[in-house]
This record gives C-alpha cells, sequence and structure tokens, in this order.
C-alpha cells in the first residue's frame, strides 16, 4: 500500500469534509456522525505524521485554511440544526401542553 502525500491527505480530508456537509443538509444524523469521527482521525494522522508544519508548501497551507474552514462550516450546521430541533421540540411541548389542558 502506498504512502499517501500531504497534498492527497489533505483532499481525503476535504472529500470527507464535503460529505459531511452533504450530509448536514440530508440531516442525516448516524452519517455526520461518522464523516466527523473519520475526519478527526484523518486529521490526527496528519498532524501525527508531520513533525513542522511549517515546512508545508504554500499550497498545502492554503488546503489546510480550506480544511479549516470546512470544518468551522460543518460546526455551524450542526448547531443550527440542533437550534432547528430544539425549537420543533418546545414546539411539540407546547402544543402537548395546549392539547392537555383544552382536552381535560
Amino acid at each position: 500500500m502506498r504512502t499517501q502525500t500531504r497534498s492527497e491527505q489533505i483532499g481525503t480530508m476535504l472529500q470527507t469534509l464535503s460529505q459531511a456537509l452533504a450530509a448536514c443538509d440530508a440531516r442525516d444524523f448516524e452519517l455526520v456522525i461518522r464523516l466527523a469521527e473519520q475526519q478527526e482521525a484523518e486529521l490526527a494522522a496528519f498532524m501525527s505524521s508531520r513533525s513542522d508544519l511549517a515546512q508545508l508548501a504554500q499550497s498545502e497551507k492554503l488546503q489546510l485554511e480550506q480544511v479549516i474552514a470546512q470544518r468551522q462550516v460543518v460546526q455551524q450546521r450542526i448547531s443550527e440544526w440542533i437550534a432547528q430541533m430544539r425549537e420543533e421540540m418546545q414546539t411539540v411541548s407546547q402544543n402537548s401542553r395546549l392539547l392537555k389542558t383544552y382536552t381535560s
């Protein structure tokens, strides 16, 4: 098995993050969690194999900035998703209380 280059490793992380964004849009919680864990493992492997990040080529630094930006977007989408679910749960709870009040 051939070892991935740094650029290939970063490309793999970007691809995983892209899939995670699509899973967020599809509201596929299990897939989002699996892809987030996979991306964390990919990043950990990348970081542990790099003793000096200052030696990265400029293009690789730009790609890593993309990884960071995509991670932030995924985290933001998850946060928005959680807030939406919280609102929906509050609405259900309020409706349940109203139903109990007016049917009793």
